[in-house]
């Protein structure tokens, strides 16, 4: 680093300091502080000591940022630096920037996940599907980390992909039905012309990754079920493509700002053939009826540009809902799938309904009951699960026969 940068960076961390100071004293002595209010708790009650003591720093932190502009000065700082590891007061929220400037979080688990078990679990799972001649595929979706991890920075190793090879393995030696999307979308992402399979400052695929996605579970799914696939719905010019510009700061973008790697865009994909569904999602009090955009699709969710506290990428689906439904009204022949799902399954989702009566999603990671206590009930042709790389380390994705309690499931 020159001479100049270097003390351009310790000029702009001491104003930091400086305007933390301020901010944090006029937030106290008006009385609107989090810190303050902590204070005032003690003064009343002395036994809340112990108690102020755990919170303080978590409340000072809130009166810092309240307009996000700490986490701005530091992750521009960051990028001064040429910081390609950034620490967050969350160690399970350290940033890490990329060859190509994308952004991942760190593995700070040390080592790979033995995923044998998890295997095991998804084929008891398929066991007693079968009993009710139901048949089950588990679908590998990717990671943004390549296979080979070349990408990152010195000294920062990840294990999604190693991870995922050893349940595929494991998975194809207990007679699981298996299809590993890692390949295909190698493959699609070198096409002349293609657009980013990942967003910058998030970890999922976006919306063009996620429809190459759609596009090979489909297939698989009509071999299995013997249904045919309507060349329309997977032809990428039936779409039309409504951009939000610079609209999305995503999970790990958060945690940087703006200033160390930009911001994301995102597209909408409106058909431009005839759909109609109803979402429904009980839990949350959501049912939407109409066409693909406005049902199955949430395009409120990027009216308003708002880095820090929206998240673009729910609209697709919504977000993460422990059970929900997308009932296609103008497909009634079309199989029932149960599509088990962590969150990159949101853009994929509304895709895989065009192709069925009904598609069901569940999210274990908070849904608690055991499924197949709700196979009767849901009596779908066909159940698909489909994780990340990632996510083939987390034990209560394959939680599948039920638990008491769910970890919080950190991003």
């Amino acid at each position: 680093m020159s001479k100049l940068k270097r003390n351009l960076t310790a000029v702009l961390f001491l104003l930091g300091i400086g305007a933390g100071l301020v901010v944090a004293i006029t937030a106290f002595f008006s009385g609107s502080g989090n810190l303050r209010a902590e204070f005032g708790k003690v003064r009343r009650d002395f036994s809340y000591l112990p108690t102020f003591l755990s919170s303080a720093e978590n409340a000072l932190n809130q009166d810092l940022d309240k307009d996000h502009h700490f986490i701005q000065l530091y992750g521009g700082i960051q990028r001064l630096m040429g910081r390609r590891v950034v620490e967050d007061v969350e160690a399970d929220y350290t940033v890490i920037k990329l060859d190509n400037g994308d952004l991942a979080f760190e593995n700070l688990y040390g080592g790979p996940t033995d995923t044998r078990p998890h295997a095991q679990a998804v084929a008891d799972f398929q066991e007693q599907l079968a009993e009710k001649d139901i048949p089950l595929l588990y679908v590998q979706a990717p990671q943004k980390v390549s296979q080979s991890g070349d990408e990152l920075p010195e000294g920062v190793t990840d294990y999604g992909h190693e991870n995922a090879d050893l349940l595929l393995s494991t998975l194809n030696d207990l007679g699981v039905d298996t299809l590993d999307l890692r390949p295909v979308l190698e493959e699609a992402s070198q096409a002349p012309g293609a657009l980013p399979f990942y967003f910058r400052t998030d970890h999922h695929w976006t919306p063009e990754g996620g429809f190459v996605g759609y596009q090979a579970v489909t297939e698989r799914l009509s071999e299995i079920l013997g249904y045919e696939v309507n060349p329309l719905y997977t032809d990428p010019d039936s779409y039309t493509k409504i951009t939000y510009e610079d609209s999305f700061l995503g999970s790990q973008g958060k945690r940087v700002g703006t200033l160390y790697t930009g911001v994301d865009s995102i597209n909408l994909w409106k058909p431009n053939f005839e759909t109609s569904f109803t979402y429904s999602v009980p839990l949350n009090a959501i049912e939407r009826t109409g066409p693909f955009e406005e049902s199955l699709l949430f395009p409120e969710r990027v009216e308003e540009i708002d880095y820090f506290n929206g998240n673009p990428y729910t609209l697709y689906a919504g977000g993460d809902y422990n059970l929900a439904r997308m009932t296609n009204h103008l497909n009634p022949d079309g199989p029932r799938v149960l599509l088990i799902r962590d969150s990159f399954s949101c853009i994929l989702a509304p895709f895989l309904a065009l192709d069925c009566s009904e598609l069901i999603t569940i999210d274990l990671r908070y849904f608690k009951d055991n499924l197949m206590d709700y196979m009767d009930w849901l009596d779908p042709d066909m159940v698909v699960v489909m994780y990340c790389a990632s996510s083939t380390r987390l034990p209560e994705l394959f939680q599948f026969f039920g638990a008491d309690t769910k970890p919080e499931f950190r991003y």
